[in-house]
């Protein structure tokens, strides 16, 4: 059987042709989902993994718990109220994480936006104020809200 040159030049162009658009779009795909996942304030919670009926939780490896301890624990567990609410999964309970984010930074100075769940939380912890954060930045509150939802 004999191929014809032209037919089988052809076919390994189409050939490469195909893999190379391939490639493009998988880059892309990469790409994208490496530029979804580092966007401040744009963290998705991560998947739980479950094996035999058994739910684990993915393992945390960043500066999020320093940080945590050092600026936050004074105040909040991650599982239970104390002198300011629960942490745990706290940026799912606001409808705006930007807004997590000035709270974090000043929330003395948010509450005067008449943000309601602010508000609500500054009437329910009345007995005690927030102190402001300013020093924390957009990646340190990043690290810290990675930390209470992968505690």
């Amino acid at each position: 059987m004999d191929i014809d040159p032209k037919k089988l030049r052809f076919v390994n162009n189409l050939a490469l042709l195909t893999l190379g658009i391939l490639m493009i779009l998988g880059a892309g795909l990469i790409w994208g989902a490496f530029s979804e996942a580092s966007q401040i304030g744009n963290y998705k919670q991560p998947p739980r993994q479950q094996i035999c009926g058994v739910t684990f939780k993915p393992e945390y490896t960043g500066i999020g718990r320093e940080l945590f301890q050092t600026h936050c624990q004074k105040c909040h567990l991650l599982e239970r109220k104390m002198t300011g609410p629960a942490l745990a999964l706290v940026r799912n309970r606001w409808a705006d994480s930007t807004h997590l984010y000035s709270w974090i930074k000043n929330s003395q100075a948010f509450l005067q936006t008449g943000d309601k769940y602010a508000n609500d939380l500054a009437r329910e912890y009345s007995n005690s104020i927030m102190p402001a954060f300013p020093n924390l930045t957009d990646e340190d509150i990043y690290e810290i809200l990675l930390y209470t939802e992968t505690y």
